[in-house]
């Protein structure tokens, strides 16, 4: 078992190697995705909200 867990933590240790060479790039890449996706979905939920008004389906 202590094997296992070794083999993993020194696998995680090797992966995250990678991140610190990026430096900000993964950070600022997730946040781009984030705001983007969040814009996305509001644009949506707007389309939904005029289509539920005008249906007179909204709550």
């Amino acid at each position: 078992m202590q094997q296992i867990s070794f083999a993993i933590a020194q696998f995680l240790e090797w992966t995250f190697t990678f991140l610190t060479a990026l430096g900000w790039l993964p950070v600022v890449g997730i946040s781009f995705l984030l705001f983007f996706a969040i814009v996305y979905w509001l644009r949506l939920q707007g389309v939904y909200n005029r289509r539920a008004k005008r249906d007179g389906t909204i709550a």
